[in-house]
């Protein structure tokens, strides 16, 4: 069995790369199987692990990780579908940027217009950083909105240096109603702004809650969606917490989507270019191992395990 560091994963993969290993990945979910997130606690100790067996790509695994303090450290443990060999433990600290960003992206790229022109990103961490770029492989933006409760004109700067994309650094309102493609990526608790600052045609990520009890979006927003989508709708029964925080009667989940059907082209949601579409990520073990997969094949063909 290996061993693959952070620094190597930045050597092997790149933005591209992931988004391909999303939308395979998504592309032929009904082959595969998910093992939903366990969460155990003692103190201020938190143990998560989630999974996935993936028979196209030959792989399966499990993502450990560690919260404290607010506080994240990721490892994948991968295995061979063929013969059950553990082929590599991934530290995937780094791994987790992409493929959350990745996801994202797939997910914009079946439901937001083919015309979006202005990206809001509400949050300015780690993963708005990593969601950028991301995002900009799959729509040519031509202006980028930041805000959130960093430094927002440097946030602004690096974007605009590191992008060539005119970015600016506005309200959360602002960024709210003036996008046509809005992504949330922040640890709110509670909604970011009223969701009657939407805007018809606009699509929506909600990436930042990935627990039952917090949310970026409010009633208002979720009821104004004429499509909501979710990675899979078993874990996000449990853990959207926009979802499943709203008043009784806001959320069919008859009528809640899985992406996996819209990138396979299966879904019968077709979207209007007035729609309001709310894509709901919490993150899912699917993600993880398909792009682990890809990580694992790139380190076999440069270092000739």
């Amino acid at each position: 069995m290996k061993i693959i560091t952070n620094e190597q994963v930045t050597e092997l993969i790149t933005n591209e790369d992931a988004i391909a290993s999303m939308r395979s990945a998504f592309s032929t979910i009904s082959r595969s199987a998910q093992q939903a997130r366990v969460r155990t606690q003692a103190g201020t100790t938190m143990l998560s692990t989630m999974g996935a067996v993936l028979p196209d790509s030959g792989v399966t695994g499990c993502k450990v990780y560690t919260t404290i303090n607010g506080q994240f450290r990721f490892v994948i443990v991968l295995f061979s579908t063929e013969d059950g060999r553990p082929l590599a433990t991934i530290e995937a600290d780094t791994m987790t940027g992409f493929r959350t960003a990745a996801a994202t992206a797939v997910a914009t790229d079946a439901l937001a217009r083919r015309d979006a022109a202005t990206l809001a990103v509400i949050g300015t961490g780690v993963q708005a950083k990593s969601h950028i770029p991301a995002l900009l492989q799959v729509r040519p933006f031509k202006e980028i909105l930041v805000a959130g409760i960093g430094d927002q004109t440097a946030f602004a700067e690096y974007v605009t240096q590191t992008t060539g994309v005119p970015t600016r650094a506005v309200s959360i309102d602002d960024a709210a109603r003036g996008a046509d493609v809005v992504v949330t990526v922040t640890r709110a608790k509670t909604p970011l702004f009223s969701g009657n600052l939407l805007q018809p045609g606009v699509f929506v990520a909600a990436v930042g809650a990935s627990k039952k009890d917090v949310r970026e979006l409010d009633d208002v927003a979720i009821q104004k969606a004429d499509a909501l989508v979710v990675e899979w709708k078993p874990q996000a029964q449990q853990e959207a917490g926009d979802l499943v925080l709203c008043a009784p009667g806001i959320v069919d989940w008859d009528k809640v989507r899985e992406l996996g059907p819209i990138v396979e082209g299966t879904s019968d949601y077709k979207r209007a270019p007035d729609d309001i579409v709310i894509y709901k990520a919490i993150g899912v073990g699917l993600e993880d191992i398909a792009l682990a997969g890809l990580v694992y094949r790139r380190a076999a063909e440069r270092y000739g395990w």
